[in-house]
């Protein structure tokens, strides 16, 4: 079985190394234990440093500063301009943590954000459409979420969750918090491609309210299809991850109470290997662009 490898760096002061290895450790753990027993992918889960610490093959996870000067489409996961590979980018918010985890799981599923499956579409009167995998969005409100060594992660469905019928004793995401097939849960939302008009659809539910968004066509030129359906989610994205937490977490909000807002950048090591120190600088820019809109 193929190893992937994910790396988690803080840029803000905010976020010491330690609290990154603890997050990086429950990821571990959730991967290890609860992911991968059912999508059958495995990864590890490390914290690094620096960027320039990362080895060449592993996928960045950048925890940076939460800042209203930051675009809101810099969120997410995007795409390695110089090798196609993944990276994220994490605000450091109260829920960090969460928020890791659900992007750490939607990438290993889905590295490209365009992996697809095919199923009778949750509008009405609309036929076989094709979902987007994001393994997370369903679910991903706070109250949904699970811990694991103290540390709030996210609760992820499971690859029945396209089943056409609901079947008895059957998991549709790990928690069980999703009950049937294509359930979207209070506070998430699911997007679809819509073959017959080519348009990309979303539903997103809150409370006892349900909601259908019809975002067009995408556009010639995108990323991915996942980061075109994303610029319309994140403000749900963050009301829904910003809820009341499950008691007793060692980091509900992991921030360091005295940290002056100060984004540290890579620098170069002598000690470092230059490949990998290129590869680093190359992704910094891409980030740095990013940010700045």
């Amino acid at each position: 079985m193929l190893i992937n490898h994910i790396a988690l760096v803080s840029q803000t002061e905010q976020i010491k190394l330690g609290q990154l290895a603890l997050v990086s450790a429950a990821l571990q753990k959730q991967v290890a234990r609860d992911f991968m027993p059912v999508w059958e992918i495995e990864s590890t889960v490390d914290a690094f440093e620096k960027l320039s610490d990362v080895p060449l093959g592993y996928w960045p996870i950048i925890i940076v500063e939460d800042s209203p000067k930051i675009p809101e489409a810099a969120g997410g996961i995007h795409k390695n301009q110089d090798t196609g590979q993944p990276f994220a980018l994490v605000r450091a918010s109260a829920d960090w943590p969460l928020t890791t985890s659900h992007e750490c799981l939607e990438m290993l599923v889905d590295p490209s954000g365009n992996r697809t499956i095919a199923g009778n579409s949750v509008k009405p009167e609309q036929g076989r459409v094709e979902y987007l995998v994001e393994v997370c969005d369903p679910c991903e409100a706070k109250k949904f979420g699970y811990s694991i060594n103290g540390v709030l992660v996210s609760d992820f469905y499971t690859p029945y969750f396209f089943d056409p019928v609901q079947a008895p004793g059957v998991r549709y995401s790990f928690s069980g918090s999703i009950e049937r097939p294509r359930q979207v849960l209070d506070g998430g939302y699911i997007s679809w491609h819509d073959p017959e008009s080519k348009h990309i659809f979303q539903l997103f539910v809150e409370g006892r309210s349900k909601r259908f968004e019809d975002l067009g066509e995408a556009p010639n030129g995108i990323e991915s299809l996942r980061a075109f359906t994303d610029r319309a989610t994140v403000a749900i994205r963050r009301a829904a991850m910003s809820g009341k937490a499950p008691a007793n977490l060692l980091l509900t909000a992991a921030l360091t109470a005295n940290g002056n807002g100060t984004r540290r950048r890579p620098v170069a090591l002598t000690r470092l290997d230059e490949s990998v120190h290129a590869s680093a600088a190359s992704l910094q820019t891409q980030i740095d662009t990013l940010l700045a809109g």
